[in-house]
This record gives C-alpha cells, structure tokens and sequence, in this order.
C-alpha cells in the first residue's frame, strides 16, 4: 500500500467517525445559518502572480515541520509579504493538521482560506463551507467520473471555489471537463512524494487560457517561481519554504516578485 492508498483509508475511518459525531442533518442545519452570514472575499485574478501561502505541522516524507515562528506571527508575515491566499492542512493523521490551526487562522486573518485535505464526498464539503472556507482542495486523482464534477457544483453552489488538482494529463482532461476555472499541478507524486517541477512544464500547455494555473510544491526559491512561471503558472502553492524561512514575509514577496518579472515561454493557449 502506497503512502496515497494509507492516507485515504484513514481519511474514511475519521469521516465514518466525524460523521457519527456531527450527523448530516445537524450538519445542515449549521449550513444555512452560515451562508446567511457569509461574507465577499477577494480572488485570484489571472493578471498577477500570485503565493498561496501554507499552514501545515508535518508531511509523510518529512515528518514534523520545525516552524521558525508562532501561527500567529507566520500569520502577519503572510499578510504583509502579500499572499492572496493562505492554505491550511486539516488532515490529521499523516500532516497532524486538524480544527484548532484553522479555526485560530480564522480568527487572526482577514486573507481568504483554502482547505486542503482529502475531500471524497458531500458532506466534507458542506462541512468546508461550515468551516468559513473560501475555497477547497478537490484532487482529481482520488475522485471518480461522477464525483469530481458533483463535487466541484456543490462547492460553487456554497459559494466556494475550487483548487481542482492534477497530477498527468488524464487528471487535466477530467478536470476541464468538470469545469475547473483554477487547476493546480501538483508536482510531488502522492504515491510516492518525488517531486519534480517538470511536471508544470509537461502539462502547462494543457491549460486553457480561461483558466488559472497554480503549479504546487517544490516551489523553494524565487528561481523556482520564475521557472514555474515561464511555464504559464499565475500562482504557486508553497508551504515548507514559507514556514522554515526566518523571515517569510521578505520570502513572499521575493517569490511574487520573481513571478511577476519572469517571461512566459511557453503561454498556455487560447
């Protein structure tokens, strides 16, 4: 069993369980009374380069993360370095994410939130949208035919967006067909967590130019975000490089720099 197969079975033994705990119509319930309240947050636009900035406590490749600041600091140095958006792992078995990093994230920042988890049915995102998320995690790789885009319509119907991952051209295809506006290649493999920044390069000219691409991990330096976005990328995705560097905020905004500035060889068509 591969790291992916091993995160995903425990990902059904806690949604089993959660959903014990919080049955789906109490779930419900808590639904309507947070879209009644539900305020307009900003977007990403295609006519920037943009750093989604991550909050997470481990990996399975690398264990625990050793932060050099408190959540709350990294927290103001993502806002003033100039994220557009902050990511935050709520898996909890193989990333030791969970509730309290997000909802103190919550409380302490006024920039959009993305979940990134392993989400497989309805119910985690109406709990998503419950959560005060502005846009969820939906990996193509994990979802089947049918699934995918019923997913990617609820998220929209709850007034979120959706980072629709892809790992090969298969995962492009099923996204596009679904609808996806914002598709992210992730270049670690899930099954094996090798990364390899070709990946953006191989599957960047798949992606329409209506589209927003996000290239996602093994973004370490400002050279790696210019790379990416030579490649067509309008944002990155970056968590260990954020939260090892001691100063974050200069981190960012060297990366947004380095984006903005690069030249795009090979544009994404349409």
């Amino acid at each position: 069993m591969d790291i992916l197969e091993r995160i995903l079975v425990a990902k059904r033994k806690r949604l089993q369980a959660r959903e014990r705990q919080l049955p789906l119509a109490e779930l419900k319930r808590q639904l309507e009374d947070k879209i009644l309240s539900r305020p307009e947050k900003p977007e990403l636009t295609p006519h920037s380069f943009h750093v989604i900035a991550e909050i997470k406590r481990a990996s399975p490749s690398k264990g625990m993360i050793p932060w050099r600041h408190s959540l709350e600091e990294t927290l103001q140095a993502y806002e003033s370095g100039g994220a557009s958006f902050i990511s935050i792992l709520t898996e909890e078995d193989f990333f030791l994410g969970g509730p309290e990093d997000w909802h103190r994230s919550r409380m302490l920042t006024a920039l959009p939130l993305l979940r990134k988890d392993f989400i497989l049915s309805e119910y985690q995102v109406m709990e998503s949208a419950v959560m005060g998320a502005d846009m969820i995690l939906l990996i193509a790789g994990i979802l089947d035919t049918a699934a995918l885009p019923n997913l990617l319509h609820l998220t929209h119907e709850l007034g979120m967006k959706a980072l629709v991952e892809c790992r090969d051209e298969e995962d492009v295809s099923r996204a596009l067909q679904a609808g996806a506006k914002i598709i992210g290649i992730n270049n670690r493999d899930l099954r094996t967590f090798r990364i390899s920044l070709g990946r953006t390069q191989a599957l960047s000219s798949l992606i329409p130019a209506d589209c927003l691409l996000v290239s996602e991990s093994g973004i370490h330096t400002p050279e790696d975000a210019a790379w990416v976005s030579g490649q067509g990328a309008q944002a990155v995705l970056v968590g260990e490089s954020c939260l090892l560097s001691p100063d974050p905020a200069l981190h960012i905004r060297s990366l947004r720099e380095a984006g903005l500035g690069a030249k795009v060889v090979k544009p994404c068509p349409g």
